[in-house]
């Protein structure tokens, strides 16, 4: 009798425990540097928390994306098909901002404006910009869709870990994995290739309206990885600040570099090495003023690293 009951209690606690393992799945936490590989079929809900401590649930797998910024559409076209996605920011169509323009184009749906027309898409998962507004950042956690604010973009090591959290949270992670590894393998390969010298290169950014990068900025970063001197986190200045051009006279870069549209890029610098004061310094005096793309040069997704590249070209002439 006592087997009989034995057998009955032991099919009776397996039969909870499945139960229990369908019902109450096993909650995975997104952990940024240890991310999860994506299987055959990714496992679902998904928890995050993002850069402003907020949980974040995934629950299926999305595919009905909106991406409201240009950042996060760049990364996500990389990761998944434009199919996935419902809409993207208004910069991701503009060839004097974006890289994916023509997956942009496939992406069904055109630019949202508001609220209203991101609720009435119906989206599963809502990527949308740091500076949004409070109140629609209010609404849109109201109204329970996954929503992912990134705020942090001081380096590169930022926007990798962009990646990887987009990568996890549509279930795409070994595709992020893969893009990381693959920007790293870039990364070294510029440093293999610097000139080796005892005086770096003292650089300075500024743009024509006399916007500059100090430290903790990705520009800054860049330049790191490149063996150079920022004049501007030479100083002590943090973040982007507006300086006047009287100070570039005082600093004396080796090199100013500045960023325009691909079509005003000889306009760009003639316009700088026109300017008197410019002109009495090493950098006017040499003609080491560089003026890169805006799209690679101010890019916070994977494409700073091609940034990178043509930073290094133009620096060393390689």
């Amino acid at each position: 009798m006592w087997q009989k009951n034995y057998l009955t209690y032991l099919f009776i606690s397996i039969l909870l425990a499945i139960l229990a393992s369908f019902f109450y799945p096993q909650q995975q936490t997104y952990l940024p540097t240890k991310p999860n590989h994506l299987s055959a079929n990714p496992q679902f809900p998904r928890f995050l928390q993002d850069e402003q401590g907020e949980q974040i649930t995934v629950s299926a797998y999305p595919q009905r994306i909106v991406s409201q910024t240009l950042a996060t559409d760049e990364i996500l076209l990389a990761l998944c098909p434009p199919s996935r996605l419902i809409a993207v920011s208004a910069l991701a169509r503009d060839q004097n901002y974006s890289l994916v323009t023509a997956q942009a184009q496939q992406v069904a749906m055109q630019t949202v404006g508001g609220i209203e027309q991101i609720l009435s898409l119906q989206p599963d998962l809502i990527f949308i910009a740091s500076y949004s507004r409070a109140e629609m950042v209010a609404l849109l956690q109201n109204s329970g869709i996954p929503l992912i604010r990134f705020t942090r973009f001081d380096n590169i090591k930022d926007i990798q870990q962009h990646i990887r959290m987009v990568g996890y949270a549509i279930g795409t992670e070994q595709l992020a994995d893969n893009l990381i590894k693959e920007m790293n393998q870039r990364l070294a390969k510029i440093t293999t290739r610097l000139p080796h010298t005892d005086k770096p290169l003292r650089v300075l950014s500024y743009d024509l309206a006399g916007y500059t990068a100090g430290k903790n900025t990705t520009f800054d970063d860049m330049l790191h990885y490149l063996n150079a001197i920022n004049v501007l986190a030479e100083q002590g200045i943090i973040g982007h600040s507006k300086i006047s051009v009287e100070n570039i006279a005082k600093w004396q870069p080796d090199v100013i570099i500045s960023g325009a549209n691909a079509d005003v890029i000889e306009q760009t610098r003639q316009q700088l090495l026109n300017d008197p004061v410019i002109a009495t310094t090493h950098a006017g005096q040499t003609g080491r003023i560089i003026v890169l793309d805006n799209r690679y040069l101010l890019s916070v997704s994977q494409h700073i690293v091609t940034g990178i590249e043509k930073l290094a070209d133009a620096l060393y002439q390689q």
